[in-house]
């Protein structure tokens, strides 16, 4: 029962994390054919930012997912995925995985690229796993479309992104480098990534090639997501 309770608050806080985010974090879902809008429009919201919220409260370590079944059809990839979550059971020495059931996604083949139609159908289904736990539930009840019009957005006061403008104000106070000097990292510091390569500039370091299956490594390595430039970045102290 503690448990239970346990994860109903964790759920409330991811929840809280979501709606904190805003219209950032929301868009709006149609299906088309021939160029026309079929069916209802729908707004949920974004796989990447409540991955986001889940890293942040469950923490990576204590949720993954397994690939149940797949199927690729000509024109789209179906992929059922089950959900585990790791609880401590009272009593026992170790913890145990919980399965939250089984969920079903599928995505459009997109210039025969069947890579991404299955990081898509993955995704698409681990969302609706989570709406088993209630996370994300305000997509469901049908909150989202006054989010997605309403006025909430982030500033934009200027035109560069975040992260130029992260680093634009650390050259101000650090002196010029070199390009060598700006790519001498310590790899200690950093995880080794299969397909994952880094670039610094100026105490920021950006996690560059394909990181939709490495997110949960390079959360857990202290990186963020820039929403903004759509990569993962680090910030390193002057002297690394």
């Amino acid at each position: 029962m503690s448990e239970t309770k346990n994860l109903s608050e964790k759920v409330e806080e991811i929840n809280a994390q979501l709606r904190a985010f805003g219209r950032e974090a929301v868009q709006e879902i149609k299906m088309m054919k021939d160029g026309q809008v079929i069916g209802q429009i729908r707004y949920g919201y974004k796989p990447q930012y409540v991955f986001d919220a889940v890293n942040s409260v469950l923490l990576p370590e204590n949720w993954r997912y397994e690939v149940v079944s797949k199927e690729i059809f000509d024109n789209q990839v179906v992929a059922e995925v089950k959900l585990l979550l790791r609880i401590r059971v009272n009593g026992n020495d170790g913890d145990e995985w919980l399965c939250k059931g089984s969920q079903t996604g599928q995505m459009q083949i997109v210039k025969k690229n069947v890579g991404d139609a299955y990081k898509g159908a993955i995704t698409g289904a681990l969302q609706k796993c989570f709406s088993l736990l209630s996370i994300g539930s305000d997509a469901y009840k049908g909150l989202l479309k006054n989010v997605y019009f309403s006025s909430n957005r982030p500033p934009a006061a200027s035109s560069k992104s975040q992260s130029q403008q992260r680093q634009n104000q650390s050259s101000k106070s650090q002196p010029k480098k070199s390009e060598d000097d700006e790519m001498k990292m310590d790899n200690n510091e950093l995880p080794k990534i299969a397909g994952i390569k880094y670039q610094r500039m100026n105490g920021i370091v950006v996690a560059t090639g394909n990181s939709f299956d490495k997110k949960e490594l390079l959360k857990s390595a202290g990186f963020r997501w820039d929403g903004s430039d759509k990569h993962w970045y680090k910030e390193v102290s002057a002297t690394q």
